[in-house]
């Protein structure tokens, strides 16, 4: 009974998280729309009016300058933060909430070129700490991992929580994964969120030998791609961190919100999380020289980093599959007799998913889930790619010498 009893309160946490950030989002993306027009949001408006982008997203910047004022505090954990505070809570350092999701939301909706998922989990955990006011963390993840069946996919929740000393699936969070998800459906958070449904883009399967091979070597290639550009997140990143540039300045923020202003005029894909623009990218409705598309996959790469360590904080799911979707369709383009569409998009996606988030499981669902089918095996091969390249033996690390015996032929003889 117990057990049944926490699996309803799990249940009801995680649905009722769910839809709370659901709306959250919602609303978020109705002012967005709002302020910047479907066509810019979607990547289809060219050369906005310069003095325009550069009034919105400098000022906007210089709002989160403001906020940002009292310290890291105020800034938006990301999601791997918020999963460790709820696993540990009396480690978890101060944080002031109010200004922390303020910002987010502000980013989001000035066109940081960062995703929506971090803002939406830390809405969650919050909203379940008020829900539940208990000592029972299990419930916060489950609240956690059901705000996250807004992809279509409830293990994308159990995947990123999981943990060691939370293995109790059927009881905890399986059912407020299941619930956040039945939240954000009813209130329509999975579109929101993602897009919409690429089930109308035409499904495509090798015919012949020459198609699998050529689709195999298409992924194969992508995986390197992949691996290419994860490793160039993750290096430029791991330069950002110890420079501490809000420490040193605190309007990294508006000059960060001016870069954006530039590129939104110059390149309208570098801009916002991409969910948005995916579409009709992969559609055909928006046709892009693919140098262009290769220039906006790496400047986004760019400022995602620049992004997240500058106050405009979010999360990095939606921009790495809009980077790995872009640089898949300008090659694609590039070798028209070479590959699909689908195995440049998935060998690219299952790749860059595993060299930055570690996680194969994580790297599958991801790729899998966003890609609603497309190019699967293209995935499978992208990730096995990277994970070749990253766990390949290093320069210097030969294998530890053997156990000597003294039956060991280089072994010397003892002195008695």
């Amino acid at each position: 009974m117990n057990q049944l009893r926490l699996s309803a309160l799990a249940l009801l946490t995680g649905a009722i998280s769910g839809a709370g950030a659901a709306l959250v989002l919602g609303l978020i993306g109705v002012i967005t729309r709002a302020l910047w027009g479907d066509p810019l949001v979607e990547g289809l408006q060219r050369q906005i009016p310069l003095i325009w982008s550069l009034a919105v997203c400098g000022g906007i910047g210089l709002l989160l300058s403001q906020l940002h004022r009292a310290g890291d505090q105020t800034l938006l954990p990301e999601l791997p933060e918020t999963i460790a505070e709820l696993l540990d809570p009396d480690h978890a350092p101060p944080r002031n909430n109010g200004r922390a999701i303020l910002s987010a939301a502000l980013a989001q909706i000035g066109g940081g070129s960062i995703g929506p998922e971090a803002l939406m989990t830390r809405l969650a955990a919050l909203l379940s700490q008020r829900i539940w006011r208990g000592r029972d963390h299990d419930l916060k993840l489950a609240a956690t991992a059901g705000s996250l069946g807004l992809f279509g996919f409830p293990l994308l929740g159990g995947a990123v929580v999981q943990s060691d000393r939370h293995r109790d699936l059927i009881a905890r969070w399986i059912p407020g994964v299941l619930g956040g998800g039945a939240g954000f459906a009813a209130f329509h958070g999975i579109d929101q969120a993602s897009g919409g449904s690429l089930q109308r883009i035409p499904y495509s399967w090798p015919s012949n030998l020459g198609e699998d091979l050529g689709s195999f070597s298409s992924a194969a290639i992508a995986g390197v791609v992949g691996w290419g550009l994860g490793w160039l997140l993750l290096r430029w990143r791991s330069w950002l961190e110890p420079q501490q540039l809000l420490a040193h300045w605190r309007w990294w923020p508006a000059l960060t919100g001016l870069l954006l202003g530039l590129t939104m005029h110059w390149l309208p894909l570098v801009p916002f999380a991409g969910e948005e623009q995916l579409r009709p990218l992969l559609e055909g409705v928006n046709r892009i020289e693919p140098s262009v598309l290769m220039i906006s996959a790496i400047i986004k790469l760019l400022l995602l980093g620049l992004c997240l360590e500058t106050g405009w904080r979010g999360g990095l799911f939606f921009p790495l599959f809009f980077i790995a979707c872009a640089a898949g369709i300008g090659l694609n383009e590039l070798s028209p007799g070479l590959g699909s569409l689908g195995s440049w998009c998935g060998g690219i996606t299952g790749a860059i998913y595993l060299t930055v988030l570690r996680s194969p499981l994580l790297a599958l669902i991801l790729g899998l889930g966003l890609l609603q089918g497309h190019g699967a095996t293209a995935v499978l091969v992208g990730m096995a790619v990277a994970w070749l390249i990253t766990h390949r033996p290093q320069p210097g690390d030969a294998p530890p010498p053997g156990l000597q015996t003294p039956d060991s032929p280089e072994c010397p003889e003892p002195q008695w």
